[in-house]
């Protein structure tokens, strides 16, 4: 978004911005909201960047991940660098708000599907291209998987799943968000059982920062816990509250699955 659209979009909703302190990176400051309808995927810290939804996505990172912080800047100072290195994050997103504080542990790696490169190419220190359908990570390397609003764009959605089952260490998270309805199944807007995609819906796509927009093949439902739970996860979601606001979290949900011991698994 252009910088001037933003600015516009900022006093035309400016009734709607909030005062609290970043939960990334630890400043006071008041959450710009550019679009009150969607306040999920804006509310915009000014220092960092972040939005609501990444923020929330934090939240659950220091909730079960990263203990005795508030935010993520302070995993970059002495005191907490140690735990930090001692965690394997792997997140598919860069040049982000999360990349702004957790790059400074040895053992953070980023993605981004690039087409045009191979997939495993490291295109900078730790910041590979990689497909989510086939990871070419070891298997049990991470602590941490994060990924946001992406398993709506997959085609094989559910071999991504496996794949990020398969490179977390038992006992690990993937900490994700993703379009649901909490009331119904999930909405197939494509028909990918062929090799060809079959449109059962008009076209849905949403704005990609490399592509520009890229084609939204469903909108998960109910039946998402009971898909993770056969994969051997096990899978809560946190809906914001209205103290979450203080961090700038609005109008939100996050999941968090954890990889179950092998025994534990449930058989498909």
């Amino acid at each position: 978004m252009k910088v001037s659209t933003a600015a516009t979009l900022a006093i035309k909703n400016l009734r709607y911005h909030q005062v609290g302190k970043c939960n990334i990176c630890g400043k006071s400051t008041i959450f710009i909201c550019i679009d009150a309808a969607t306040v999920r995927n804006n509310m915009y810290c000014p220092f960092c960047q972040s939005s609501s939804r990444k923020r929330h996505v934090a939240k659950l990172l220091i909730n079960k991940v990263i203990s005795g912080i508030t935010s993520l800047v302070e995993i970059s100072s002495k005191k907490h660098l140690n735990n930090l290195d001692k965690l394997n994050i792997y997140n598919t997103d860069v040049n982000e708000a999360f990349s702004q504080f957790l790059r400074f542990g040895t053992s953070y790696y980023c993605s981004s599907y690039i087409p045009n490169i191979q997939v495993g190419t490291e295109i900078r220190e730790k910041v590979f291209c990689q497909n989510l359908e086939e990871l070419t990570f070891t298997s049990e390397k991470f602590d941490v998987v994060i990924t946001e609003d992406i398993f709506e764009h997959i085609r094989d959605y559910e071999k991504a799943f496996r794949e990020v089952y398969r490179v977390l260490k038992t006992g690990g998270y993937h900490i994700f968000t993703v379009p649901c309805f909490f009331d119904k199944p999930s909405l197939i807007r494509v028909d990918t059982s062929g090799k060809e995609d079959i449109h059962l819906l008009p076209p849905e796509y949403h704005g990609d920062k490399i592509r520009g927009k890229i084609l939204a093949y469903r909108t998960f439902g109910i039946d998402i816990f009971e898909i993770l739970e056969k994969i051997g996860f096990e899978t809560t979601v946190d809906f914001s509250n209205y103290l979450d606001r203080r961090f700038g979290i609005f109008d939100s949900y996050a999941f968090c699955s954890r990889k179950l011991e092998v025994g534990s698994r449930v058989r498909s």
